[in-house]
């Protein structure tokens, strides 16, 4: 992180990237964070989708909930929320982890699906400034979109033919493990049955479309929150920034939120400027200022989400504990 924050702010004047940042509509800047919640929302959808098919007691407000834990979990340790948002759902709705982490899994595959299509967009939208701007690495892009493109998709394939076959998949795992003491073998093939249990969805027809609509919305909200980035700087005046460069932002800002960083800190202002830069000559101060603003923005939206988010599942958990308790209480007496 501290490399990255050193690439992107090593030639930049303090007092020019403040002033960049004072510019800002204070209105647009609340608007972002307004659409930044939709998103919030629309993931949970998503996210919901994928659990129905082993529990249908997780609302809208609880995957919020504990999304908001994992956004402001990943701003600290990375990856560390995705296991959190597991464990908080356990918490609420004592969901086998084993299932709920597949889903998790399931749902991270389609990000990098939509990702890499995205950006595949904007290669063949942007041909000639790419090829001007990354003139050596141009001519690996269109190979390395196919070939990441398949994998993602084949990936998800065996996952699905999996939980098709989860029997006789569970079966051969089985056979490979009989060698070892039944203590080892037997938690294994216990958590892979889980696991697979959570893949469901992916062989359910009326759960595609459905997916499919979802994401369309939520890259769309991203798509969009740059869009009004832009509109909060100027950029669409000055600039002549509009939807197709957003889409575009969108997806190379991206790809920096993939790398295993805090919170994409410094990898997002990196990808997100040196876009802006390279491709629509927006000076660096600017498209720095800019940046910042939505990056931090969303973090300090996450974390303030996910301290209350926390302490309230925390809190539920243990009222659940409680009531347990005293049922088992009851029922012995």
């Amino acid at each position: 992180m501290a490399s990255f924050l050193y690439w992107a702010f090593k030639d930049i004047d303090a007092d020019a990237l403040w002033a960049a940042m004072n510019e800002a509509s204070i209105l647009w800047l609340g608007i972002i964070t307004l659409t930044t919640l939709i998103t919030i929302a629309l993931r949970a959808w998503r996210w919901i989708v994928l659990m129905r098919p082993f529990t249908t007691s997780v609302t809208v407000w609880d995957a919020s909930l504990a999304l908001a834990v994992c956004y402001g979990a990943n701003f600290f340790l990375p990856r560390s929320g995705e296991a959190l948002r597991v464990v908080s759902l356990k918490w609420r709705h004592s969901l086998s982890t084993g299932s709920t982490a597949a889903t998790v899994v399931v749902e991270r595959i389609i990000d990098l699906v939509w990702l890499i299509v995205l950006f595949a967009v904007a290669v063949v939208l942007l041909q000639g400034r790419i090829e001007a701007a990354f003139p050596k690495w141009e001519p690996f892009m269109g190979p390395f979109i196919v070939a990441a493109l398949a994998a993602c998709i084949g990936l998800l394939a065996l996952l699905s033919v999996i939980s098709i076959y989860r029997d006789r998949a569970l079966d051969v795992v089985g056979r490979i493990l009989r060698p070892l003491p039944a203590k080892l073998s037997k938690p294994i093939v216990d958590t892979l049955s889980t696991f697979s249990h959570g893949l469901e969805a992916l062989h359910t027809p009326s759960a595609y479309l459905e997916i499919l609509l979802i994401s369309l919305l939520l890259n769309a909200g991203y798509i969009l929150i740059i869009y009004e980035s832009f509109v909060a700087f100027g950029f669409d005046i000055t600039y002549n920034l509009g939807p197709l460069e957003s889409l575009v932002v969108m997806a190379v800002s991206s790809i920096g939120m993939v790398v295993p960083v805090p919170g994409g800190t410094g990898t997002y202002h990196v990808m997100f400027s040196r876009a802006l830069l390279l491709l629509f000559s927006v000076p660096l101060t600017a498209a720095l200022a800019c940046a910042t603003a939505v990056h931090a923005l969303a973090n300090l939206l996450y974390v303030g989400l996910a301290v209350p988010a926390l302490l309230l599942l925390r809190r539920q958990r243990d009222q659940h504990d409680q009531r347990g308790e005293k049922q088992e209480a009851h029922g012995g007496a």
